[in-house]
């Protein structure tokens, strides 16, 4: 893009991907008019909460997938969505507003938000070889389909969001 020829943009779940989150921020400066506007946002994967009856467990398989790098990125970090506002202060932009929700999903549906996560701990738990949480694994995936079936699944994870001004 050309030097302030974008009014806007938004940026969400990728900074982590990046070596560099300075150097896309500037290159976003470059490309917003003044007065731009951007919104920078991301889950922070180490805030996966799920209900279960093994909560040591639990942790680990959440850590296990927050603290992946997956083949296909420059660097990771599952704790990336706390640090938005620290990591925009850094840059040419004014913050106009933090922002933060909570993904929270009650039942256990097949493509729904806590199945997407349970796939990709699952993943990450193959492709970086945590042979001690496999071999744990599918128990834990078949307690969390009970406690949907008896109406106490639980599963939550936090969004930030940084709206800023160039």
């Amino acid at each position: 893009f050309e030097d302030a020829s974008l009014g806007a943009a938004v940026c969400h779940n990728t900074l982590e991907a990046l070596v560099s989150a300075e150097a896309f921020l500037a290159e976003v400066a470059r490309v917003l008019v003044p007065g731009g506007h951007f919104l920078l946002g991301h889950t922070d994967l180490d805030t996966v909460v799920f209900n279960s009856a093994e909560l040591d467990l639990t942790r680990r398989l959440v850590h296990a997938f927050a603290d992946t790098q997956e083949e296909w990125m420059d660097s990771a970090d599952g704790t990336i969505g706390r640090k938005l506002l620290s990591i925009a202060n850094r840059c040419d932009f004014q913050v106009v507003e933090t922002l933060a929700w909570v993904e929270i999903d009650t039942e256990f549906a097949e493509g729904e938000v806590a199945d997407r996560a349970v796939k990709r701990i699952k993943d990450a738990v193959r492709r970086d070889h945590h042979h001690d949480l496999a071999s744990q694994l599918e128990a834990w995936v078949e307690d969390q389909r009970v406690r949907a079936a008896q109406g106490e699944f639980l599963f939550s994870v936090n969004d930030y969001a940084v709206v800023l001004r160039r």
